[in-house]
């Protein structure tokens, strides 16, 4: 299977299923990223709408780096690494909200799948997980820039779009408004085609499988 088509099946069903159990690991993985540089901008005390402007390009140097490394014959390492990373993620968690739920299971799960993928080299196996840890990204920014933006137009409940997956009350897309008097879908839209084009692009030309 091309590596297009493997990306474009993996991002459908991540985005289809994402606020469900099953892609627990992966959202984690992506919300890690996000979290952090929330984070480091809320302490650079920059303005709303810029924190918005580089959440995106952030997240899509990360996601680059991410399809580059994996393009070569790291993809196995990519996978256990994020694993590491969406555990890690999901432990400071709960200890912060001092709870834990159902969501340790199957990231535990995704984990040790890493690792017995590592372990006999199963080379086209670590590379569909690698790349659900990686388009985890995209599928949170579209979730932030096109879906969030859509229901604060059409002032509808979040709960209601779906009982699939989950859009947040303040994301990129809020955070940017309707900066310069330019409406807030249009930045959404102009965005979430910033990070599509480049990510696309270095998804082709990876490898089978």
């Amino acid at each position: 299977m091309s590596s297009g088509i493997r990306a474009l099946i993996i991002s459908i069903i991540l985005f289809l299923l994402w606020g469900t159990i099953l892609t627990g690991p992966f959202r984690y993985f992506a919300k890690a990223f996000r979290d952090f540089f929330a984070w480091g901008l809320m302490k650079s005390h920059a303005p709303a709408a810029l924190s918005g402007f580089a959440m995106v390009l952030l997240l899509l140097m990360v996601t680059i780096v991410l399809l580059i490394l994996s393009a070569k014959k790291y993809a196995g390492y990519i996978a256990g690494l994020c694993s590491v990373l969406s555990m890690a993620y999901y432990l400071f968690a709960c200890l912060k909200n001092q709870s834990f739920d159902t969501l340790a299971f199957p990231i535990a799960a995704g984990l040790a799948l890493a690792l017995l993928f590592l372990i006999f080299q199963s080379d086209g196996a670590g590379l569909w997980l690698a790349d659900a840890f990686i388009y985890s990204i995209p599928v949170l920014m579209f979730i932030e820039l096109i879906l969030s933006p859509v229901i604060v137009a059409a002032h509808t409940a979040a709960g209601g779009l779906s009982a699939f997956f989950k859009v947040p009350k303040i994301s990129a897309a809020t955070e940017i408004g309707n900066f310069l008097q330019i409406p807030m879908l249009v930045w959404s839209a102009f965005l979430f085609a910033l990070l599509l084009i480049p990510t696309v692009y270095f998804s082709r030309n990876r490898r089978t499988g």
